[in-house]
This record gives structure tokens, sequence and C-alpha cells, in this order.
């Protein structure tokens, strides 16, 4: 099967990515690109304008930084910022973009931001490497019906690959390697008999991983809205909705801080908690208002904005899909042992 410089086998995919996780933290400030378009607290090259606590005494609001992954995360909170929801819990927040959950982890121990937004299984990883995190929040959760989920496998037409049990031998593109990518694509392979050892990944971003399936450089790609929607009108197969199709109500994502900054701003976590209640409430009672609003905090147009899935947002941690992922993750080898999910999650405000 086609592979590329950055495709690996699953051994040594996890040997690197167990390398790469601390690596980060020894290395120089994470420099993280401020989310285009909305009403965002600082300028667009992603540089702080102003130290964080100033806005609280210029505004009467406490400035946060939020790095969060690129797609429909960041839109979520850029929409829930430039609503107001933030602001009227006292917060004035600015939204950073980046390329996965894995990614946004050092830049919050290292205090560069104040809160990430990350996938599942990244909060789990760093937890379970001793880096000092907390889940106050939910992000994004799979919906009830697989077939309207915001994320699919899709493959090339000329692939040869039609369901799950045909990813032996393939190579898949994911966003970041040791990932909840991984473990979804295994389990599902596993509920098909299929040899889960036997799919590669090719690490690469989600504008990247149209173009490399329809040239043949990946069999496949893991794709989140609004890619989903642009791979299928370009003539996609789809092999599968992973998220959904591994756990019914998959809570996806998450919203960490670290332990310090839980500990020292009990009441900065609480609002922004709110925050995103606000936000996810305001999606689900008038999810036509957050399309519309998608052509000015992301780059969608707005015909495409009016076509993709959305995914459900609730800002309750499910702790069963961390430990459903907890106990996937060390038997598929991503850690030796399970960790104590209650020991990471910060309770909601009351």
């Amino acid at each position: 099967m086609r592979t590329t410089p950055r495709s690996t086998t699953r051994n040594s995919l996890w040997s690197a990515g167990r390398t790469r996780w601390l690596a980060p933290l020894l290395a120089a400030p994470l420099l993280l690109t401020s989310c285009g378009g909305g009403t965002t607290s600082g300028p667009q090259d992603g540089t702080p304008s102003e130290d964080i606590g100033t806005a609280e005494a210029t505004t009467g609001t406490t400035a946060v930084r939020v790095a969060d992954t690129a797609g429909m995360p960041s839109a979520f909170l850029q929409y829930g910022v430039n609503e107001g929801y933030f602001e009227a819990e006292g917060l004035d927040v600015t939204v950073d973009v980046s390329i996965g959950g894995a990614a946004a982890v050092p830049a919050l121990v290292n205090g560069e931001t104040q809160f990430a937004g990350s996938n599942t299984v990244s909060a789990i990883l760093a937890a379970s490497k001793g880096l000092p995190i907390t889940i106050v929040a939910a992000g994004t959760r799979t919906v009830a019906d697989p077939a309207e989920d915001f994320a699919r496998i899709v493959a090339s037409d000329s692939s040869g690959i039609e369901d799950v049990s045909d990813l032996e031998g393939a190579t898949i593109a994911v966003n970041t390697l040791e990932n909840i990518n991984d473990v979804v694509i295994m389990t599902l392979m596993e509920d098909a008999g299929a040899d889960r050892n036997q799919v590669k990944f090719a690490e690469m971003g989600f504008s990247d991983m149209l173009p490399a399936v329809a040239n043949g450089q990946v069999d496949g790609a893991l794709l989140i809205e609004p890619f989903v929607t642009m791979a299928l009108d370009q003539g996609a197969v789809e092999v599968a909705s992973p998220y959904a199709e591994s756990r019914a109500d998959m809570m996806v994502g998450t919203y960490m801080t670290s332990e310090d900054y839980a500990a020292e701003s009990p009441e900065v976590v609480e609002a922004f908690q709110r925050g995103i209640d606000a936000t996810g409430q305001a999606i689900a009672d008038d999810p036509d208002a957050f399309r519309e609003a998608l052509p000015e905090v992301t780059t969608i147009e707005p015909d495409l904005a009016g076509q993709i899935h959305l995914p459900v947002w609730n800002a309750t941690v499910d702790e069963e899909t961390l430990q459903f992922l907890n106990e996937r993750m060390v038997r598929y080898g991503l850690m030796d042992e399970e960790i104590t999910v209650e020991d990471i999650v910060t309770p909601a405000a009351s």
C-alpha cells in the first residue's frame, strides 16, 4: 500500500509519539496563531497585544487565552466570544488556534494559555505522563445517528476500501499521531474482526488530507467538518463514522486548564465553565444562527456552512467516555496502565 515519508507503523508511531510529548515542554515557548474573524481580544498574528490581566484593570473583565483545535472546536469557542457569553461571565477571551490537542498541552502547562481545547485522549495521555492538567468542561460530542455525525473516515474511490475491514494494510491520514483517531480506528477494526495492527497512519493537517486522498498519497483519511462534506462532494467514499460508531454519545473534546491555575483562580474556571455551557445551549437552541455565523468565525463559505454536520456541545464532563478511552488506550498500548479518571476532572460550577 502507498505510504508517505511521515507514515509510520503502529509500533514506531507510538514510540515516536511518547518522545514527542515531553519535548515541547523543554523547548522555547510555543507560539500559537490567533483565530481569524470575529471579535478576538488579540491581534490576528497570535502575538499578545497586552499582558493577561490588563483587561481586568481596564474593562472589569479577566483576560484569558484559550487554545483550541482548528475547525468546529475553535469556531464554537469564537462564536461564544462573539455572542458575548463569556463577557457576560466577566471574561475577555482570546482564541488561539492549534493543530490538535497534543499541540495545545505544552502552552497550557507553561502558562502561555489559561485553557486549552483538546481531544479526550490527549487529556488522558497528558495526565498519564504526570503533566499537571485538569479537565474543566466537555467539548464536542457525537450525535445519536452516526450518519449525521461530524467526523468520517473517507477513502478514494480507487482505493478498494469500502468498510473498516478493508483498512488492513492501508495508510490513513490523521491530524495528530498517538491520539483519539488511532484509538477509534483500531476500535472499529477490532469490532469488525480486522487486524488492527495492520493499519498505518500518516500525520498531516486536515486541509492537506483531501489532495492526499485524491492523488493516492494515502488510502484514506479521518476528517472532521467541513472537510467531510468537501471530500464527499469531490467523490470520496464514506467508510465509517469513527467517533459515533466507537461509542454512543462519545465526548470527543474537552477543555483543560493547569492544576495550578484551577487552584489559584477557581472563580475564573467557574466563569469559563458557564461560558462554555451557555454557548452550547445557544447552538442547541438555534443551530441555524451558528451556521450563519460560521463564515465570520471561520473560512467556511455560506453554502458549505449550510450543509455540514454539526457536533453536539454539552459542557458536562462524561466520565464514562473517559473510562472507555482510558481502558482502550492501555489495551492498544498508548499507556502502560490506566489512570483514575475522577482525579483529572474539576467539577462543574454550580
